[in-house]
């Protein structure tokens, strides 16, 4: 398929709803070019490494998943849905509980991102995608290459309706207007599982704009930092909700998702939406491709900081005990929103640049371990994160908002008299130092470690990443349940 022949003309396209669905003024020609590049999609239209990338983002994130069950918070969230397993249900990976497919995502989402540990692009697609893809397919029991299709394709709608409604800088300060495109990438990815229409496509992205929550940041009202963090979970439900209705023929507005007055970008804060990026390079600039997968169980900003303090720590083998200072030099979000020498919570911890730092001077394994309640009430830990000092790197600083860049320095006072540096401007798994299989595996073993799944861990990395071998989808998830 060229991208030439996924442009639609609405006028040949009559529909009793064409004033929602077929909106005919200019502003909405890109959103119908990515609605139909969504409804024609295929499995042999997506490059072989886009694919491998799609089964490795799904191994990662089930990972995730499954080492989320076992943190508190993890647990709370199970409790809280476990209101019995239903006949048929969806798997939530590494438990007994069989959902509907809504609360299969919503609870799947939610434990993705409990850690902080899955993949980033302009924010956490996986947390959604993988969730919304996951539970339709197992719910209509799809093909293996119909459910890697759903997931490309909500990471190709999404980061462009990321792109379309990017905010200034202002109003990044008042509004999570980052955050808020996820809901329409589930929706993406869960349509494209379904199958349907493209008035079914154009429904459930109107549907899932429509579901969308309003844009949340987990530190801004305070600590110690809500549960829901960017409320991943509720997106994901929100983008399933969207193909099965959809699937039923209930309308979905559209029209919303290129509204300039009125639509999906006003709503979430942006200031400036620009609809062209809706169809930006369809089939030629494929967004998966493009993914981060993190090395580090914290927010991506803060991986250059840990990376720089790793590199320091390994080459010279530095003992906490004999440090004086550690100095880091980063950009002034660290400072305003990621510096928290005393954090009282687990996500607290997770958006502490100090306390990462500190576990990586303590040479502990990144992991659910960093963030153990023994390791968290540790005096040695709380006195070590006293020793960090925070500041602004103009370079650094110039850099996150012209280039999408995270850099970063980190400086060892020793007591003795030595100093060392080291700066980081790209972290490890960002597309440009990215991770290999391997790395991807041995992270997903680590993740399902001491859990129901560990001994099925190497099987379940053979199936995932031959997943278009498989003649059904069961022979995954039933290894997850």
């Amino acid at each position: 398929m060229e991208a030439s022949e996924i442009r639609s003309n609405p006028n040949n396209m009559p529909s009793p709803m064409e004033h929602i669905l077929f909106p005919r003024e200019p502003i909405h020609e890109d959103a119908g070019v990515l609605a139909r590049f969504l409804t024609d999609l295929r499995h042999e239209h997506i490059p072989d490494d886009v694919l491998h990338m799609a089964k490795l983002v799904t191994l990662d994130t089930i990972g995730c998943i499954v080492a989320g069950t076992e943190t508190p918070i993890g647990k709370n969230v199970l409790a809280a849905y476990d209101t019995g397993s239903t006949a048929d249900g969806c798997c939530v990976p590494g438990t007994l509980l069989q959902l509907s497919p809504s609360l299969a995502a919503k609870v799947n989402g939610w434990l993705s991102d409990v850690l902080d540990y899955e993949d980033t692009a302009s924010g956490h697609p996986s947390a959604t995608v993988i969730p919304a893809a996951l539970a339709v397919a197992e719910h209509l029991k799809v093909t293996p290459k119909q459910f890697l299709t759903g997931v490309v394709a909500g990471y190709e709608a999404g980061l462009r309706l990321h792109d379309a409604t990017r905010a200034s800088p202002e109003a990044y300060r008042r509004f999570a207007v980052y955050h808020a495109w996820h809901g329409v990438a589930a929706g993406a990815a869960a349509m494209v599982v379904s199958g349907g229409t493209e008035e079914q496509f154009r429904s459930a992205l109107g549907h899932a704009a429509a579901n969308t929550n309003i844009p949340l940041w987990y530190v801004q009202y305070g600590r110690p930092a809500h549960a829901l963090k960017a409320n991943y979970g509720q997106m994901a439900l929100g983008g399933v909700d969207a193909a099965l209705c959809a699937r039923q023929d209930i309308i979905g507005p559209f029209a919303m998702l290129s509204d300039a007055e009125r639509g999906f970008a006003r709503i979430i804060g942006s200031d400036q939406f620009d609809p062209s990026q809706l169809s930006a390079a369809l089939m030629e600039d494929w967004r998966t491709r493009k993914v981060m997968l993190k090395k580090f169980p914290s927010c991506a900003f803060l991986h250059t900081t840990i990376d720089a303090v790793s590199q320091i720590a390994t080459t010279h083998n530095i003992d906490p005990n004999n440090l004086e200072k550690l100095q880091i030099r980063c950009f002034s979000r660290i400072l305003e929103w990621f510096s928290d020498k005393a954090p009282s919570s687990a996500i607290d911890a997770q958006f502490s640049v100090e306390y990462v730092s500190a576990m990586t001077l303590r040479s502990i394994a990144p992991g659910r371990e960093w963030y153990s309640p023994s390791l968290m009430a540790d005096p040695n830990i709380a006195a070590l994160l006293k020793k960090i000092e925070v500041g602004v790197d103009p370079v650094a600083e110039e850099a996150f908002w012209n280039d999408d860049q995270y850099m970063s320095t980190v400086t060892a006072f020793m007591k003795t008299g030595e100093a060392y540096s080291a700066s980081v401007d790209c972290a490890p798994g960002d597309w440009r130092r990215p991770f290999s299989d391997t790395d991807v595996a041995e992270k997903f073993l680590r993740n399902v470690r001491r859990t129901p799944l560990e001994e099925q861990g190497a099987q379940i990395i053979e199936k995932t990443m031959h997943l278009d071998r498989l003649s059904s989808l069961k022979e995954l998830t039933d290894l997850l349940r």
